[in-house]
């Protein structure tokens, strides 16, 4: 089929409405149906993605400010394209939609000062000449037109969000440029809108087409126009009216865990459902659309780990977008995660190397609400640190944004982020493909965030990445994250040790793949409420869902936090390492009421130092199978991200060691706490660990602190040698440089002689 008579058969223009799925009149009971759709809902299409994708190195180009809004009188294509390759990327993505469209578009406001020029046209064609790709960003959902705005437009009324009255309402400061009308993203009118929007994106010469925040409920909010109320009716046969509580809260859907009391739950479960059935079946659209036009679709992802979103929504696209943080810890544990997600489907991530604010999005509080400056993040030696962080985790870093470089403000210069290209090109070879080898996989459970049908509150992505990760990495116990969606038989055959901290929701399919796993040899840490809610975030009434392979029963909620609580170790084992019976270690002052079964070991006790009062068991060793587990009652994990307790870090590090049956570490890493190693398999079985010299002055609450890394010398690095393979060589990447190395005890040994930010040491073999 051609081209362009596909597009105009795929969808009309702003009026056809006709185009949109039958599906939003099928009934559905949302309280009662599965929190996660089958994979099956998300079905593949014939498309193969252009293989440059997968490795590429791309630059963002915001369109939120300027030189695109609010004047265009300075965007020019060559300059633009310019900083692009300045940076060293080969990849641009371009925003011709924001607050306006930037092209001639039948379906989104065009802007005013656009003429006869297409932004889109203008900088395709400069691409072109350059040797550089190009894809579109376009909002999905984004609060656009100011206040007030539709009332002299009245042709867009029905792309506004609507009171109970009919009466437009619902603000969002985005930006820092004005109050912005939130939109009715799911009305029939903005539906059928944004489908011609994609399909005008595809009829330019662009190389695909991405979405920013499919499943952000956030920005548009709880709509009461007439068309969500008919289309909601036919939902679920509910009144939209038992939502009108929301109107108060500016008709925001809340994240997991911060919804109020008084809002209908069931009510608003059954809209999420809704909400999520229509942008499965957009984004589904949109991609029949952009594939039939011979073009990639990317999506943002950051919302896609909220229990709110659509779940898998990441396995329609050729790739999405991961969340950064400004924090390397953060920033490698959201990372692995999503790298965990794209890796089974050989998707593309792409992840921020650098930021929108000076700290974020942070401002000096007399700038309240809202003041960014797109324009003056000046690039320093933390652009290295988040782009080898970004790398390290397996995703490709997205440098946002090439604003300040394209009017040249301030001292900082394009080297940080083109030496992070360069060294992405450098490594390329045994890089592209390869996946972490992990002594420890620490799996957050999508299902824990389901709570929110309860009005609880899940800790399991808290606890996972910032506590355990954090234990690990100073440990230098090598380890992954591995997403519960992701978790197949499979995948479970390949792990040495499995940890779940945290982990509130687990479904029964789940809990019976992990205890299969575990009878078969697999070593099983858990800890506080893992397991004592269902999949729907409901309180189970079993002893929790992994009750025979802990050996313990959950009797009831987790008890209210105590102060000056501690775990008195009970009897010596070689799971407590260094501590014996009698000792006394950090504890935590909340705890999960629990019972030892008769085969279990109860290896410490919670008492609380004030009272002299013991909560209850703290730590218990369990045998099932071939296997072993060990559940802690409380979050060791947690506390030890505030208060870096060595004796918190190595007594968990000592019960990862003993699951894991004191096999040797993947890796050795002889350097201050701060070091942090990620070892990584190349699809050939070379080895690279990335060494990420995270030391010098830190203050995360502070933002961006334009900080200087330390430089460090004669760093001892040591990589553990596959069974039946010898090792040729050993190179630093960064100092590009082969170094000596000695083998002992199973290890390639070698000493970086000075190790700045990062250095990837790469062991070929034969």
């Amino acid at each position: 089929m051609k081209r362009r008579k596909f597009l105009q058969s795929t969808v009309g223009g702003l009026s056809a409405f006709s185009v949109l799925p039958a599906s939003s009149t099928v009934m559905a009971q949302a309280a009662t149906a599965p929190s996660v759709p089958e994979p099956a809902d998300f079905p593949e299409d014939k498309y193969q993605m252009p293989d440059w994708l997968r490795y590429a190195q791309p630059v963002y180009f915001d369109g939120y400010t300027p030189p695109v809004y609010p004047h265009i009188k300075d965007s020019e294509a060559k300059r633009l394209v310019d900083v692009v390759l300045e940076l060293g990327g080969n990849l641009l993505r371009f925003q011709p939609i924001g607050y306006w469209a930037y092209y001639p578009s039948k379906s989104f406001r065009v802007f005013p000062e656009l003429g006869n020029r297409d932004l889109i046209d203008e900088v395709a064609q400069e691409c072109r000449k350059r040797g550089v790709r190009c894809y579109c960003y376009t909002g999905y959902g984004h609060p656009h037109m100011e206040v007030g705005w539709v009332d002299q437009n009245p042709q867009y009324a029905d792309w506004v969000m609507r009171d109970p009255d009919g009466k437009p309402y619902g603000t969002y400061w985005h930006i820092g440029w004005a109050l912005r009308q939130r939109p009715c993203a799911k009305s029939d009118a903005y539906r059928a809108g944004i489908r011609q929007v994609v399909m005008e994106l595809c009829q330019h010469d662009i190389d695909g087409v991405y979405f920013d925040a499919p499943s952000a409920y956030g920005y548009s909010g709880v709509c009461f126009c007439n068309s969500c109320r008919r289309n909601f009716k036919k939902f679920s046969g509910m009144e939209m009216d038992r939502l009108r509580g929301l109107v108060k809260y500016q008709g925001l859907p809340f994240d997991w865990g911060e919804i109020p009391q008084d809002v209908d739950v069931k009510a608003l479960a059954t809209w999420y459902a809704w909400a999520n059935q229509l942008t499965r079946e957009d984004l589904l659209d949109f991609r029949k659309i952009i594939h039939g036009s011979g073009k990639f679709m990317l999506c943002h992802n950051g919302q896609s780990w909220y229990g709110t979103s659509l779940p898998y929504q990441y396995r329609i696209p050729e790739g999405f977008m991961v969340e950064a943080s400004r924090d390397v810890l953060e920033r490698l544990m959201t990372g692995l995660k999503g790298a965990s997600m794209a890796r089974p489907y050989r998707k593309v991530a792409q992840m921020y190397l650098g930021g929108y604010g000076v700290s974020w999005y942070d401002e000096p509080p007399h700038e309240r609400p809202w003041v960014v400056h797109n324009a003056s993040v000046e690039d320093g030696d933390e652009i290295r640190m988040e782009g080898f962080a970004n790398l390290a985790c397996g995703n490709t870093p997205l440098y946002a944004t090439a604003n300040r470089l394209y009017y040249k403000v301030g001292g900082g210069s394009a080297k940080p982020a083109r030496d992070v290209f360069d060294l992405m090109r450098q490594v390329e070879a045994f890089h592209k493909g390869s996946v972490p080898v992990p002594y420890v996989s620490i799996v957050p459970t999508w299902e824990s965030l389901q709570l929110w049908r309860t009005k609880r509150r899940s800790w399991n992505w808290p606890m996972m990445t910032s506590g355990l990760g954090l234990a690990m990495l100073d440990e230098r116990i090598s380890m992954d994250v591995n997403v519960s969606p992701e978790m197949s038989d499979e995948w479970l055959s390949q792990q040495r040790v499995i940890a779940l901290c945290g982990a509130s929701g687990i479904s029964t399919k789940q809990a019976d793949m992990l205890s299969k796993w575990v009878e078969q040899g697999g070593g099983l840490l858990a800890t506080y409420d893992t397991g004592l809610y269902d999949e729907r975030g409901e309180l189970r009434n079993d002893g929790g869902a992994l009750a025979q392979a802990l050996g313990v029963k959950m009797k009831g909620e987790p008890l209210r936090s105590e102060p000056e609580c501690f775990y008195r170790i009970k009897e010596s084992h070689p799971a407590l390492g260094e501590y014996a019976a009698g000792a006394i270690v950090e504890g935590d002052g909340r705890l999960v009421p629990v019972e030892a079964a008769a085969s279990a070991k109860m290896l410490a006790d919670c008492w609380n130092l004030g009272t002299d009062q013991v909560r209850g068991p703290a730590i218990i060793l369990n045998g099932y199978g071939k296997g072993r587990t060990i559940y802690i009652s409380g979050s060791l994990e947690a506390n030890y991200l505030y208060d870096r307790v060595k004796s918190t870090r190595h007594l968990l590090a000592a019960m990862v060691r003993y699951l894991g049956g004191n096999a040797p570490m993947p890796y050795t890493l002889k350097a201050p706490t701060g070091f942090y190693g990620v070892l990584r398999r190349a699809p050939k079985g070379d080895l690279a660990l990335w060494v990420l010299a995270n030391v010098g002055f830190k203050d995360a609450a502070a933002g961006r602190m334009r900080q200087e890394y330390l430089e460090l010398q004669n760093v001892e690095v040591g990589i553990r040698m596959p069974e039946g393979r010898q090792a040729k060589t050993m190179r630093l990447i960064r100092a590009d440089k082969a170094v000596p190395f000695r083998l002992e005890d199973g290890y390639a040994i070698a000493t970086i002689p000075n190790l700045h930010i990062a250095e990837v040491v790469h062991l070929e073999l034969a």
